[in-house]
């Protein structure tokens, strides 16, 4: 109990130094834009059950008949649960806590932290924890409050949509761990953002061209990406399954996420071990 009070001391630390930074002000005034954006760009009519008009800013897309409201809400928020939510969920929380490993290991801070009654491993699990909560908080808020408003707007409540929610949290919970590893190794945030960056990048080009890689690279070049990619987060397809999850498709599996977890907690396990044998 003593060791969890700790880390969750420290943890709430890691929020208020997020709070002091205005990272998560900015985060939160962020999503709070979408959710203007939303307000102001939608308007529904809604004729027996059915989209009788659609503005976005007050043009209208036109149709030559009713629009199934059902059917259209899981196509509007299949798009904004991937589009908005993940990518722009995933998008901000990388900004947003790119600088606190780094931050961590500045000297003059680093000192002070390791004089405090923690072992070094409770202060990086601290830390990592103080990461997600700020983005936990905000992605509830950001996907939460979007739904909430697409609700009110068009009267349907899609719950589906709120699949959006653990799927990032879950995704970013992954990536923090390449973003910790990284942090630690290079102590930049500058460099943290622009791997976890090129990760996405990675994942997007490489997943669903796999077939197109293997038949043009040879099997060395080829198996090596491979390696890459079962190492890194598998954002691609943890987009794809949060796209399949909010529209009520079929996907291909779990695998994505129980291999990046896999991967995720074999790169927090090494950074512990680095973190907790190196000289300050």
């Amino acid at each position: 109990m003593k060791l969890l009070s700790k880390i969750f001391a420290y943890t709430a630390l890691t929020f208020r130094e997020s709070l002091a930074k205005k990272t998560f002000v900015v985060f939160f005034l962020l999503s709070t834009i979408n959710h203007i954006f939303f307000l102001l760009a939608l308007d529904v009519d809604v004729v027996d059950g059915a989209f009788a008009m659609v503005q976005i800013f007050g043009e209208d897309l036109r149709t030559n008949k009713a629009i199934d409201l059902q059917e259209m809400i899981i196509v509007i928020e299949s798009f904004i649960a991937v589009f908005f939510g993940f990518c722009g969920g995933i998008f901000f929380s990388i900004f947003a806590t790119a600088s606190l490993v780094p931050s961590m290991l500045e000297k003059g801070n680093i000192e002070v932290l390791i004089s405090k009654p923690l072992s070094r491993a409770q202060l990086f699990i601290g830390r990592y924890l103080g990461a997600q909560s700020i983005m936990v908080l905000n992605i509830i808020y950001l996907i939460g409050g979007s739904w909430l408003i697409l609700s009110i707007k068009t009267g349907v409540w899609y719950f589906a949509y709120l699949y959006a929610i653990p799927m990032v949290i879950v995704s970013f919970v992954f990536m923090y761990s390449l973003m910790a590893f990284v942090g630690l190794v290079s102590r930049s945030t500058g460099v943290t953002i622009m791997i976890a960056y090129s990760a996405i990048l990675f994942s997007a080009v490489f997943t669903p061209n796999k077939d197109r890689f293997y038949a043009l690279l040879s099997k060395k070049i080829y198996y090596f990406l491979e390696s890459i990619y079962h190492v890194l987060p598998k954002t691609y397809d943890m987009g794809f399954i949060t796209f399949s999850l909010v529209g009520g498709k079929p996907f291909d599996g779990w695998t994505a996420l129980w291999t990046s977890a896999i991967a995720a907690t074999v790169m927090l396990a090494v950074s512990i071990g680095i973190f907790s044998k190196k000289d300050f």
